[in-house]
């Protein structure tokens, strides 16, 4: 239950920090040093969508096991 709470909570952080970056940025894969290090296909967008599915998916086995714990 622990790590359910563990993904909601920081997957929805890491959604935060994207859209806070991507607004101040104006862009959605800026040319930044960290940006050069990974493969091409994962820009901040992707680290974006991948961290809000699992906080969903994360949110889904919260409340399953909170339903099971009943």
């Amino acid at each position: 239950m622990a790590i359910s709470e563990a993904l909601v909570v920081y997957g929805l952080i890491v959604v935060i920090y994207g859209v806070l970056v991507i607004h101040v940025t104006q862009t959605w894969s800026g040319d930044w040093r960290v940006d050069r290090s990974l493969p091409a296909w994962f820009t901040l967008d992707n680290f974006m969508m991948i961290s809000f599915a699992l906080s969903f998916f994360g949110f889904i086995v919260w409340r399953y096991l909170k339903y099971t714990e009943q």
